[in-house]
């Protein structure tokens, strides 16, 4: 299956040129700030598949305003929420962090579909067997912890959970990560750093 490339979050990266020009991005680029746990811009999935999306990011300028970044992303929440029925998106935190130039930005998605639609990337959380419905084939190269390669005939895989993306950032899943792409790093058995995968598409095979 073809995978096409993804476009990140670029929320803060957008407030930036809005507000400060084209001499500010290159400052404002969505990578995560240094190599604290707490500071890791990241994607957490609950079981019922809800997403929740931690953005960190340097707000280091006096005209950066955490009010007006907040407004701006409840304009675009907005015009997404206006095709359903019900909220699909909302802004759960918008803060600077006290005594550092970081701004904390938390987004919740009803599923991990919102979060693909509204970034414009690819997310899917779900069964093996609702992953192939659509469209996606789980792969035969994933690996586990000890990089042993995965034998898709030793074992029925289509009721277990798997995490499918093109975001290369740290991820938190409701599963235990049994198999997963290549280059992934597990940090935990519910936690992996994908920034330094070089495949396209990360899959993560996940055990209860």
């Amino acid at each position: 299956m073809k995978i096409h490339s993804i476009k990140e979050n670029k929320l803060l990266h957008r407030y930036a040129i809005s507000f400060a020009g084209a001499a500010c991005v290159c400052a404002m680029t969505l990578t995560g700030c240094g190599g604290d746990k707490q500071k890791d811009t990241s994607l957490s999935i609950s079981k019922d598949g809800k997403v929740t999306n931690t953005i960190f990011e340097a707000f280091d300028q006096e005209y950066y305003d955490i009010a007006e970044l907040s407004d701006m992303a409840a304009e675009e929440i907005s015009y997404y929420n206006s095709e359903y029925d019900t909220p699909r998106i909302e802004i759960a935190e918008a803060e600077v962090i006290e005594d550092e130039p970081v701004a904390k930005l938390v987004m919740t998605f009803e599923n991990s579909s919102d979060y693909s639609h509204y970034n414009q990337t690819r997310l899917f959380y779900g069964t093996v067997q609702e992953a192939m419905d659509n469209g996606y084939e789980l792969s035969s190269a994933l690996v586990d912890k000890n990089g042993n390669k995965i034998d898709l005939g030793s074992d029925d895989f289509l009721d277990k959970h798997i995490v499918i993306t093109s975001e290369k950032t740290v991820i938190y899943t409701p599963y235990n990560i049994e198999y997963m792409t290549s280059g992934v790093a597990l940090r935990d058995k519910k936690e992996a750093d994908l920034t330094n995968v070089t495949n396209e598409l990360v899959q993560m095979l996940l055990s209860k």
